[in-house]
Formats: C-alpha cells, structure tokens, sequence
C-alpha cells in the first residue's frame, strides 16, 4: 500500500508541471490567398471553348479553437479551425464575334487542422508544420457553366510556418502556407479532370484568446 502511494504521489509531482503548461484558446482571423497566374484551357470535341483564368483571389476568414502544451522550452500547437475563402474566375469564351468574358466566384469551407512545433526567441514565438484541410462544402457560380462539375479531395495537406507574439491573454500569429496540391484540382468539364499549374499559398493573420 505505501509503495502504491509513494508511485501516485511520484507521478502526480511528476505530471503537473506538465499539466500547468497546457493552454486552451479561441482563434480567428484573415487570410489572402495567392493562387495560380496561368489559366485552363477547356477543349471539348477537339476545339478549345473558352479559357478559365483566376481573375481575384478574395479574402478568407476562419476560427476555431487551439491548444498548446510547452515542455523543455518547446511548444506543439494544434488548431481545429473553420476556413471560408473564395475565389472569382474569368471566363473567356470563344464564339464567331470575338471573345466574351464572364465572372464567376466559387467559395470553398474547409476545416484546417494545422500542428505546428517550435520555441521562443526573445519575445517571439517561431513555428512550423504540417496542416490539414479537410473539405466541407462549397458554393459556385461556375455551375451555370454546361459540363461543369467539381470533384473534391476529402484531405490536401501543405505546411505552414510562421512567428507569434504573446501579449498577456492575446495570442498573435502571422503564417505563411503552402500546399502540396495544384490548386483547382477540384475542377471537371464533362469528365475530363483539370487544374491550374501551381498550387495555392496564402499568408494568414490571426489573434487568439487564452481562456
């Protein structure tokens, strides 16, 4: 019995100092995205229809709630988050007057789950790691468009790094993502699977709360 004592009692000095590096929190902010410069060529029945290209790459928002667990002077922070953003296109359509343009947006809702590692210089937190994005669901005006549909990955996966700075109980945070994925890979003209040639990055600005 004092042997079972003696080992709750060490574990329990054991895993408190543990336990008080352990931070819960509320985060949210923007994002601006930087997607590819090059359009789409869409070719049906041997003969180029129109041209898509990413015309503005809207701001985004997101929240969602994080943890943080510090231990010998380094940190691991996981985050569940909500991520809205969108994107408006131009269409370039050909026909026997000349080209006309059209301008459709499409709206994307992920949830991001990045796990970030790093540690403290000065006052200042530096950070990397890998993100999730999980896909919800998503809105567009594309669909007005014959032959059109979108075919989402369930997961893409990128990395973020980024520098923090803790004031009192805000928790501020600017990141820089890249992704592993072409962006509008999503994108389908009847059947056949088309993407722009380079993948998405964003840079990221948030403020957190410590509860």
């Amino acid at each position: 019995m004092k042997k079972l004592v003696l080992l709750i009692l060490f574990i329990s000095l054991g895993v408190a100092p543990v336990i008080s590096q352990i931070e819960f929190g509320f985060k949210a902010g923007l994002n601006s995205a930087d997607y590819a410069s090059e359009g789409i060529s869409v070719i049906t029945d041997g003969q180029e229809n129109f041209n898509l290209f990413v015309q503005e790459a809207n701001y985004g928002f997101h929240f969602g709630l994080y943890t943080r667990v510090s231990l010998l002077g380094i940190f691991i922070e996981p985050s569940a988050l909500f991520n809205s953003s969108s994107v408006t296109y131009r269409i370039d359509e050909f026909d026997e007057g000349g080209i006309t343009q059209l301008f459709k947006n499409e709206r994307f809702n992920s949830l991001d789950i990045p796990v970030m590692a790093g540690f403290k210089f000065l006052i200042f937190r530096i950070y990397g790691g890998p993100v999730a994005h999980l896909h919800i669901n998503s809105s567009s005006e594309v669909f007005d468009i014959d032959g059109y549909e979108q075919r989402f990955k369930e997961a893409t996966y990128g990395w973020q790094a980024g520098i923090g700075l803790d004031l009192f109980k805000l928790r501020f945070q600017l990141n820089y993502e890249g992704n592993l994925s072409s962006f509008g890979d999503h994108i389908t003209f009847n059947g056949h699977p088309y993407s722009f040639s380079d993948a998405s990055s964003r840079l990221i600005g948030t403020v957190g709360i410590k509860f």
